[in-house]
């Protein structure tokens, strides 16, 4: 395993990365009203990534063939967005990677498409609550385990499911590296992070069963049990004295945390 550590230069890129995603999210948001297509939120980011001066990291990565993943209700990850229109209540998880300047950064958020007329808001606190008490685990030196076991914890405390296939990530020059982080505390928890590095913290957890399954497209996740799920996704530098938050999704919540 090896473990990309940035510069502070580097780091500069990232968190200009970073503000341009939220601010492409925000844009997004705007339009997480009933009647809106998800291949028009998928068209939408391409074409304000265009406009912050980047590209969609999603877009042809590995063969994905949209610049969001864009799961409603049931969706876990992975969702190729379709022609289906957001309806009153539904649950829409967005997770979108942006590259500038040769550097990415990712995040996710969910949000509630309306009113919360089934009652989803429990469910995205705490997955939110768990990706805060990850984060605040971060800092040089810090063991991976520790801030899975924060994740996990905060998840079972919430009554939640961990869907304990889908990790959190390094990411830098690439979308995906070293380390894999997982939402619950797994072989990779005595890998320690240096001061420098960049990760994606994910916790994604819902109200039902672990089970899945994989659409023919080999991309779209759904839970097998039909129950909703939440997600979201920070990209953060570890420092030594903690977390710095390169994509703050806080400020485009649909809820007090």
């Amino acid at each position: 395993m090896s473990i990309n550590v940035k510069t502070a230069a580097e780091i500069e890129i990232m968190a200009v990365c970073g503000q341009k995603l939220v601010q492409i999210l925000k844009h997004l948001k705007q339009q997480i009203i009933p009647g809106t297509s998800l291949k028009t939120l998928d068209q939408m980011a391409r074409d304000a990534a265009k406009e912050q001066g980047g590209q969609p990291t999603f877009l042809g990565y590995q063969g994905y063939p949209a610049a969001i993943c864009a799961s409603v209700n049931e969706g876990i990850v992975h969702c190729i967005p379709t022609d289906y229109q957001l309806q009153e209540g539904d649950l829409i998880s967005i997770d979108f990677g942006f590259c500038y300047q040769g550097w990415n950064t990712d995040a996710a958020i969910t949000w509630i498409v309306g009113e919360d007329i089934h009652q989803y808001r429990p469910l995205l606190k705490g997955v939110y609550q768990a990706l805060r008490a990850g984060v605040g685990q971060v800092r040089a030196g810090v063991r991976v385990g520790e801030i899975s076991q924060a994740i996990e914890d905060t998840l079972r405390q919430a009554h939640l499911t961990i869907m304990r296939q889908f990790v959190g990530h390094g990411v830098g020059r690439e979308l995906h590296e070293d380390p894999v982080i997982p939402n619950f505390v797994g072989h990779d928890k005595k890998v320690v992070l240096p001061s420098g590095s960049t990760i994606a913290i994910e916790p994604i957890a819902g109200v039902g069963g672990e089970g899945y399954i994989t659409l023919p497209d080999q991309w779209s996740v759904y839970t097998t049990d039909k129950q909703p799920v939440a997600h979201f996704e920070e990209t953060v530098v570890v420092l030594p004295e903690g977390a710095k938050i390169l994509t703050p999704i806080q400020e485009i919540l649909d809820f007090t945390p």
